[in-house]
């Protein structure tokens, strides 16, 4: 299965908390399953049952990074759904990017430079994608990435190239 269908997630493995890295892996799945099923023909293969599972790779770096490729697969087999996957991860980034580019940004003294009310989300995928933002701002780096897009939370700065 080729890269584009996988979205990969990398954290710092340096004294890396392990409840940190199973919540996230808990809020990654709920988010990407919740979006999914937005995606075309998403919602059809999220009602029914069984429904298509979440499968990741995980590999470690020289650069002392932890690396999940994540995927969807049909629950029966665990064969790759390539087309879910991509249109679910493009999605998903998509929407976690405009999130976050929506979030209160630092001034140049460390505050906040505005202020935003309490957070009523929009969507079930809205406060999904919030739940996985303070997850990922738990590592000291972490980034997601598929295909060209990635985000990058790096101490307590962000980069986001979509």
């Amino acid at each position: 299965m080729t890269c584009g269908c996988k979205l990969l997630l990398t954290v710092e493995a340096r004294a890396l908390p392990v409840s940190y890295v199973s919540s996230t892996l808990r809020v990654i799945q709920a988010a990407l399953r919740e979006v999914a099923r937005s995606v075309e023909e998403g919602g059809s293969l999220f009602d029914g049952q069984p429904q298509p599972v979440l499968l990741l790779d995980a590999t470690t770096s020289a650069a002392s990074e932890l690396a999940f490729y994540l995927y969807f697969a049909d629950p029966v087999d665990d064969t790759p759904m390539p087309d879910l996957s991509a249109r679910a991860f493009a999605a998903f980034m998509a929407e976690f990017g405009k999130m976050l580019k929506k979030m209160p940004q630092r001034g140049l003294w460390g505050r906040m430079a505005r202020r935003s009310p309490p957070r009523a989300f929009e969507s079930e995928s809205a406060r999904r994608l919030d739940e996985l933002r303070v997850e990922l701002r738990h590592f000291r780096k972490a980034s997601l990435r598929h295909g060209d897009r990635s985000i990058t939370f790096d101490g307590d700065q962000m980069e986001i190239f979509l």
